[in-house]
């Protein structure tokens, strides 16, 4: 078998062909700024771009457009007023639009590489016709230009993918109410806020759209499922549908998509099997998560890909490296068939890297004996 490039090597994952060995593909992007802006980058990889970081590691590079790097995605909002103020690593966002507006504010972390909004747009149900407003305003575009740039860039050492904006439930949750408003407007103001629902489906659909004709093969729909947060009873009638139709849309078109977990997810592993997606993202195992590979073992088999799978603990200077090797060395034999191995979900800024490197040599000990 021919020497495969690591585009080649996660394509052949999803499309179940025979490959030379199992990817090691990894976001190490907020690793790798927040210690430039502290000054604790190590010397040898001053001068590197990403890419080059990850062959010295023996990894590649899961680039997401827009994510640290541009985004060959471009987004306008028609008759809409936009405006940020920043102050104390904080940003207060008006958005203004003929029948109303909307304030948000978000918080930084001490670098700006980071945010969580500190107050959500929607306050009242007459916001929700606002944010409406604003969805359907909404006009997305592909930039064939950005797109070959970022692939210049990566250089055949990882692929370029993209994030999808959130599902209905998932993007109230997480961007417009917050998780108690959520609750308690579907319980005070349930059509009102499926109402809402459909209006963020369709304006999500412009973006399945576009990226459905563009060269992206593999795609990611985002979220951050957690069953604490998204019940299996929530997930069943609000999410599932949404995943099967996104899912069955994309397959036409001949792209391949995954889900992004990151949260406990044991009470949903039966669901994300019937949502018809090719794999899952950052289903994070104990002692990160609340699944162990014998729990993902038993309900998804070979039927999905497994993209990550180790948890990002494990990368720690106090962690014991003897826990990281007997981890690798039971998920690739676990899983030979349908793996991404990757760090769930990212690099951590105080990761002993030397730990990156040894996880790709146990790959290739591995390669050896096969």
């Amino acid at each position: 078998m021919a020497d495969m490039s690591e585009e080649e090597l996660i394509l052949a994952v999803f499309e179940g062909r025979p490959r030379d060995r199992i990817p090691f593909n990894i976001r190490h992007e907020y690793w790798y700024f927040v210690n430039k802006a502290k000054g604790s980058l190590p010397k040898e990889y001053e001068g590197l771009d990403l890419p080059e970081i990850c062959s010295m590691w023996g990894a590649s590079w899961r680039c997401y457009s827009g994510y640290y790097v541009e985004s060959c995605v471009n987004v306008v909002y028609e008759d809409v007023n936009i405006v940020r103020k920043e102050y104390d690593r904080r940003a207060k966002i008006v958005i203004e639009t003929p029948v109303g507006k909307l304030e948000s504010l978000i918080g930084f972390d001490s670098w700006g590489l980071s945010s969580q909004i500190l107050e959500y747009p929607i306050k009242t149900v007459g916001d929700i016709k606002v944010l409406e407003y604003v969805l359907d305003s909404v006009k997305v575009s592909f930039s064939r230009e950005a797109y070959e740039r970022l692939r210049r860039r990566v250089g055949g050492r990882g692929i370029v993918s993209y994030f999808f904006p959130r599902s209905p439930l998932q993007a109230l949750f997480y961007n417009y109410l917050g998780i108690f408003r959520t609750f308690k407007f579907l319980i005070r103001y349930k059509a009102e806020v499926e109402g809402l629902m459909d209006v963020i489906k369709r304006h999500n659909r412009k973006f399945f759209e576009v990226i459905g004709s563009s060269p992206i093969r593999v795609l990611n729909l985002g979220e951050n499922i957690d069953a604490r947060i998204t019940s299996p009873r929530l997930f069943e009638k609000y999410c599932l549908p949404y995943y099967q139709e996104a899912a069955d849309y994309l397959h036409r078109r001949g792209k391949y998509v995954h889900i992004h977990v990151d949260g406990y997810a044991k009470p949903l592993l039966h669901l994300l099997r019937e949502t018809g997606l090719d794999g899952i993202e950052a289903l994070t195992p104990k002692p990160a998560g609340d699944v162990t590979l014998e729990d993902i073992r038993k309900t998804i088999g070979d039927d999905m890909v497994l993209i990550d799978g180790v948890p990002y603990l494990y990368l720690l200077p106090e962690v014991s490296v003897r826990k990281l090797e007997e981890f690798v060395k039971r998920i690739i034999m676990m899983f030979p068939h349908n793996l991404i191995l990757g760090i769930s979900d990212e690099v951590p800024p105080p990761s002993d890297v030397r730990r990156l490197k040894l996880i790709s040599m146990i790959i290739e000990g591995f390669l050896a004996r096969s």
